[in-house]
């Protein structure tokens, strides 16, 4: 797995968690997704996610699930400015979060880009303030680079293909 391995994320844990495509029946399930409070100015909200990937086929939108239950939302697209896959959005709902859960989103977005053969790195970008998740990000792997765009710090996970 390229992703760098965590010692707290079992093998079990990880496959708990899922990923699935997101399907007309998932609107609901995803819009009553939502981060704590202090934490919305941190991602855009899954409705406006989910507009944007109506809008533009690049954007494959994710559920994330546990056992079969929803606990996150997920977007990556190849943006065709820079030719790089980007994770657009990784939210996990607040009741969920501290579990894990998005580690291995994370950990399983990134194991399923890698096996694009054109895809030589990840890129995403964080909230300055959200240091939590530049850490998690830090721990799968992601580099910051020297760009912020829209206010946000990029961050790029390279691939050893």
């Amino acid at each position: 797995m390229y992703p760098k391995q965590n010692p707290q994320l079992h093998a079990a844990d990880l496959a708990a968690v899922t990923l699935e495509r997101v399907t007309r029946e998932d609107y609901q399930p995803v819009l009553s997704l939502r981060p704590h409070d202090h934490q919305t100015s941190y991602v855009a909200s899954n409705e406006e996610s989910l507009e944007e990937a109506e809008e533009n086929p690049a954007c494959v939108p994710l559920i994330i699930r546990v056992e079969g239950e929803p606990v996150g939302f997920a977007m990556y697209a190849l943006d065709e400015d820079d030719g790089n896959y980007w994770i657009y959005r990784l939210m996990i709902d607040g009741r969920f979060q501290g579990r894990g859960y998005g580690r291995a989103a994370l950990i399983q977005i990134v194991s399923l880009l890698a096996e694009i053969p054109e895809c030589l790195r990840v890129v995403l970008g964080v909230h300055p303030e959200n240091e939590k998740a530049r850490r998690l990000y830090e721990h799968v792997g992601f580099r910051l680079t020297d760009d912020v765009i829209n206010g946000e710090l990029v961050m790029r996970y390279d691939f050893q293909k």
